[in-house]
């Protein structure tokens, strides 16, 4: 493995080591010898960041993946998470116009996807940022723009329940 074919599988995983080590074992073993120093992977990540963020808006359908991408990458804190998270939010701040599935799933990402929400936007804001009051009030926002259309359903009211339960959980928790 190159120093290229490291920084290819990197970006092909979005630097996820979970996920480099399930797909390709060996490949990842090979690429855990480079022993990539944390200036490398910031740079990496800030790169994969941007990338993704110039992509968010092209597939209207599919904003909600883009999304997740981002939080996910931000949660690995080898970026400048608070500039990233402000980038973010706003972004999130023109997610109203979405429809009901996509709102649905950027909630359920704020909120995270396991049971201890630690996977979600909420955890990554609180704990890497001091944008938790901003980012409630988006949401929040984005939640009335669901709840005024005639097309939320169940899904999108646990969405909204789990997304005010990991941010009670979090903001007392970064606030201790």
């Amino acid at each position: 493995m190159t120093p290229e074919d490291a920084k290819r599988f990197y970006f092909q995983y979005d630097g996820s080591s979970f996920h480099m080590d399930r797909e390709e074992p060996v490949k990842y073993n090979s690429f855990k010898m480079f022993n990539l120093g944390e200036e490398t992977l910031k740079e990496w990540d800030e790169e994969l960041l941007d990338g993704v963020f110039s992509s968010l808006w092209s597939d209207p359908d599919r904003v909600w993946v883009a999304h997740e991408r981002i939080v996910q990458i931000i949660r690995r804190d080898n970026c400048d998470a608070e500039a990233y998270l402000g980038r973010l939010l706003d972004e999130m701040e023109k997610m109203e116009h979405l429809d009901t599935f996509n709102l649905t799933l950027i909630i359920e990402n704020m909120a995270g996807r396991t049971e201890s929400m630690n996977d979600g936007g909420v955890h990554v804001m609180c704990k890497l940022s001091g944008l938790g009051a901003r980012m409630n009030g988006i949401v929040g926002h984005l939640i009335e723009a669901g709840y005024v259309r005639s097309d939320a359903d169940d899904r999108f009211e646990k969405a909204a329940r789990r997304y005010r339960n990991a941010f009670d959980k979090w903001s007392s928790s970064a606030a201790s």
